[in-house]
């Protein structure tokens, strides 16, 4: 018989590549007693954004290999909207299979937490998984409840489209990443 899990963390993002870094975060947040599940979303458009570089149903194949894991779920729900989805809408559609009580966010994204759809209505009824460098100290101070989860991610997927640390990727797609993000002409080794 397969224990359902108690306490789930949201995982959302762009994933325009998923890489090492996300996968790492993945096994700190299993890490932690208070957790049982991971749910992965890859999102289809961020709502802060204008554009992805890969296709949508690419990334979610992507976070499904690079993410795999027990404990780990990757939902197709925010892609089969076919349109940029909202993490109020999406925690609130989520919540009917999964028990999500932790929304995992980048320290990065601390800044313009508040431009959140419905902010106050997640901020009372979640508990935030703040992802931060050690010897960051984010402002915090809007959050109702929040945890602090110090990593240390030297990684952007920025800087893998820009052909930059493709160390980062995991074997399982980094010939489909590098295909896609060819690394720019300057970066690419000579062949002997």
């Amino acid at each position: 018989m397969v224990k359902q899990p108690h306490h789930s963390a949201l995982f959302g993002g762009s994933f325009d590549p998923p890489h090492l870094g996300h996968r790492r975060i993945v096994e700190a947040l299993l890490a932690l007693p208070e957790i049982d599940e991971v749910v992965v979303v890859p999102a289809w458009l961020n709502p802060f954004k204008n554009r992805s570089h890969a296709p949508a149903q690419k990334r979610l194949q992507w976070c499904r290999r690079v993410c795999a894991a027990p404990g780990v779920v990757v939902s197709d729900y925010e892609i089969r909207q076919e349109r940029p989805v909202r993490t109020w809408e999406t925690l609130r559609a989520l919540r009917r299979d999964h028990p999500i009580e932790y929304l995992v966010v980048g320290a990065d994204n601390l800044a313009t937490l508040r431009d959140w759809y419905r902010f106050d209505e997640l901020n009372r009824d979640i508990t935030w998984i703040v992802v931060t460098r050690p010897g960051c100290a984010p402002d915090t101070s809007m959050l109702r409840r929040y945890r602090l989860l110090s990593l240390e991610i030297p990684v952007s997927s920025t800087e893998i489209r820009k052909g930059q640390k493709r160390e980062f990727l995991d074997p399982a797609i980094r010939e489909e990443v590098e295909a896609l993000y060819p690394a720019p002409s300057s970066q690419r080794k000579e062949k002997p």
